[in-house]
């Protein structure tokens, strides 16, 4: 029979916890900052901890099983942080045996006469269960996945949010949260943190945690430590078994009431510190608080879960006891564990198939690379028939085939699953992308003008973090022509990022010994001086696989100027010239790939064109066959022609049309032009479909170019 309490606070906030050893936690420095805030908390948390401890609260029986719906979020890069499922189910069964107090170390809780800790390790008999359906009543596995590298590193609470990058929170109400990413950003003060938690007194529409892959579960990367376990703690409403008095910093020792102070536990003993190893007969405290249930100065209890010791293997009743309070007395938590919810998420379901489903190490590659691809169906598989066009092998019967693409495009993947009863089966459209190799030669130009839609899988990918505002081709403005690409910024503060990333680029031809040539040109205003976002230039030589950052601005550097509303560029003037200078010969692949990043922190919109490459012994021959760097767009062309050359020395120029046979169309300027940049319209409307040619010439040469009117 299971006994219930209560604890009840009103405070949403998150606990960072949890690191290897003699790395950083800022539970303290949370909960400091959170009582200056909101001073009121701590004594609300006191008097509700304390009616647990003396038995004001008539616990209510309960015989049924205690069960914990979860969903696991995975946030990943690609790499190895799309964890399996088997190592998620690791990590739900470590959950289970840690709870339920069989582990197989629990031969190693101390019951000596120093630290009786045996005799109240608890069995805290309460089951998690990864849920069967979701919030909209469908068949799932308890798991979902998305690839977003800005989500997976250094996340924060915007990794909870799918408009940031990561995925939202199921109802709390209805199940604990578990995002696993690849790493976790801290507040500076160093350490790699490995999880982080929420209160359930504390929750908001986020709760639940967020933990490392490496330390989820205990196969595949999770390295079989107790964070998990730990965390789950923090949600569940413990602290640290080194927990101040009353929050404060500094020594965990005192001698208050022991149900009143510290983490409100009178079977945990104080400890000045955290733990990173397992003294036998350590004590950092050397005095007892009032009501201490040892009733003697006990060693420190470094094998509780909420400690730091890296031999942690027990709860104990007093914990137990606060656990069970809040999940009967905080609502959310009542009804998570309800038999109502049991119903509302299937977790008592049997396991039948339901789904067909899967994913892959990778979506984007060169042609001549292969893709791993997983079976992620539901429940009980028997036989496979996987459908890829394109692949070599072009089908398979493998649970988890690798699949080789030699051609350049964007297919589909099928894949149909048996449990040798019925089938389930689901088609990914355009899944699979595959850039060719070689990839497009240099000297490499590009003004967005013949393109019809950004991205188009061919020549630019879109990488957009909150599905909003992200890079478009824009056909009103431009450096040159009609087109750039831009985004729509103005006034996002969501911190998310923007990749434009090129398709592949064969540098292959170009001599170690000779520098590359690479430049551009942006158009951007802040919105107010504080604003700060970031806009950065990478490199790959790999096909995208992995990125050298090699140019960034921000803030002041990225334009000094304030626009206070929505920027749009209205002259050459507001256009900016970037050179990049440091892209080496190891970069000199036939498989070339570059990507614009931009990052908005309060802004204003941003704008790119005229992308230039080439080696600088090309230089020469440019500048000799093209010595006003003449260029028309779009081209080719239905309506209209943008005829584009810069003059260094004024001169008379004649500008004209011939059509293919030579004959003279049009007269579009004759007579003298001045320094600088000079653009001319033409209306093409009334030209027959064919092939023409722009004549410039001037007092020193003659310059031709083609356009095609279709």
């Amino acid at each position: 029979m299971k006994k219930f309490g209560l604890l009840v606070i009103s405070l949403v906030g998150f606990s960072t916890v949890f690191y290897a050893q003699q790395n950083w936690c800022g539970t303290d420095a949370y909960l400091q900052k959170t009582l200056q805030e909101n001073p009121e908390y701590a004594q609300q948390f006191i008097e509700h901890n304390i009616r647990i401890t003396n038995g004001q609260i008539v616990p209510q029986d309960r015989t049924d099983p205690i069960l914990i719906p979860v969903v696991v979020h995975v946030i990943h890069d690609g790499g190895v942080g799309n964890v399996s499922y088997e190592q998620i189910v690791s990590g739900i069964d470590q959950l289970n045996e840690d709870y339920n107090r069989q582990n197989a170390d629990t031969i190693n809780t101390r019951n000596t006469v120093d630290a009786p800790f045996w005799p109240i390790s608890a069995n805290v008999d309460i089951q998690f269960v990864l849920a069967k359906l979701d919030p909209d009543g469908n068949c799932t596995n308890g798991v979902e996945r998305r690839y977003s590298p800005s989500g997976a590193n250094n996340a924060t609470d915007d990794t909870k949010h799918y408009s940031s990058g990561g995925l939202d929170a199921w109802d709390r109400n209805n199940y604990m949260n578990i995002w696993i990413v690849n790493s976790i950003a801290n507040d500076g003060s160093g350490g790699i943190t490995l999880g982080i938690a929420a209160f359930p007194q504390f929750a908001n529409d986020n709760f639940g945690l967020m933990i490392r892959h490496d330390s989820y579960g205990t196969i595949g990367t999770g390295s079989g430590d107790r964070t998990l376990t730990h965390e789950i703690g923090h949600c569940l409403g413990l602290l640290h078994t080194f927990q101040g008095p009353f929050f404060g910093p500094g020594t965990g020792c005192h001698t208050s009431d022991c149900g009143a102070a510290g983490d409100f536990c009178c079977d945990t003993p104080p400890a000045t510190e955290p733990h990173w190893n397992c003294p036998t007969t350590y004590n950092s405290c050397t005095s007892t608080p009032i009501n201490d249930f040892f009733g003697f100065d006990a060693h420190d209890q470094w094998e509780n879960y909420m400690s730091y010791a890296p031999c942690q293997n027990m709860f104990s009743e007093g914990q137990k006891a606060i656990i069970v309070g809040n999940l009967t007395d905080i609502a959310f938590l009542a009804n998570l564990v309800s038999l109502s919810n049991q119903t509302t998420t299937g977790v008592l379901l049997p396991e039948v198939l339901c789904a067909a489903n899967c994913y892959s190490d990778l979506q984007t590659i060169c042609a001549g690379n292969s893709i791993d691809f997983f079976d992620d169906s539901y429940f009980n598989v028997t036989g496979w028939t996987w459908t890829f066009p394109g692949g070599t092998p072009s089908s398979s019967t493998l649970q988890n085939p690798t699949v080789n693409y030699f051609t350049g495009g964007t297919y589909d993947v099928t894949l149909e699953v048996t449990d040798g009863v019925s089938t389930q089966s689901i088609t990914l459209t355009d899944y699979i992308l595959v850039l060719a190799v070689p990839g497009d030669e240099i000297p490499y130009k590009e003004g967005f003008e013949s393109l019809t839609s950004l991205p188009d899988n061919d020549r630019f990918m879109v990488v957009n973090d909150n599905e909003l505002s992200t890079w478009t081709l824009n056909s009103s403005v431009a450096y040159s022509g009609y087109d750039c690409a831009s985004i729509t910024n103005f006034g996002l503060t969501d911190a998310s990022k923007d990749a434009l990333i090129s398709g592949t680029i064969d540098l292959s031809s170009i001599s170690v010994s000779d520098p590359l040539v690479f430049y551009f040109q942006y158009a951007y205003n802040r919105k107010t001086i504080t604003d700060d976002d970031w806009l950065r230039f990478y490199v790959s030589k790999n096909c995208g696989a992995t990125w050298s950052l090699r140019k960034q601005l921000h803030g002041n550097s990225l334009s000094p100027t304030i626009t206070s509303t929505a920027f749009v560029p209205d002259s050459q003037d507001d256009w900016t010239y970037v050179a990049i200078t440091n892209i080496t010969s190891d970069f000199y692949v036939e498989e070339f790939r570059y990507k614009f990043e931009f990052e908005n922190e309060g802004g204003n919109n941003i704008y790119l064109d005229h992308i230039n490459m080439y080696p600088e012994s090309m230089t020469g021959i440019i500048d000799s066959e093209n010595p006003t760097g003449l260029s028309v767009y779009p081209n080719p062309t239905t309506n209209h022609i943008v005829i584009s050359l810069a003059v260094n020395n004024s001169s008379n120029y004649e500008i004209s049309i011939f059509d293919a046979l030579g004959n003279k169309i049009e007269s579009i300027h004759s007579g003298e032009l001045l320094n600088g940049m000079n653009e001319f319209e033409f209306n093409v409307t009334n030209l027959s479909t064919g092939m023409y040619v722009i004549k410039v010439a001037s007092d020193e040469f003659v310059q031709t170019i083609k356009f095609l009117k279709k």
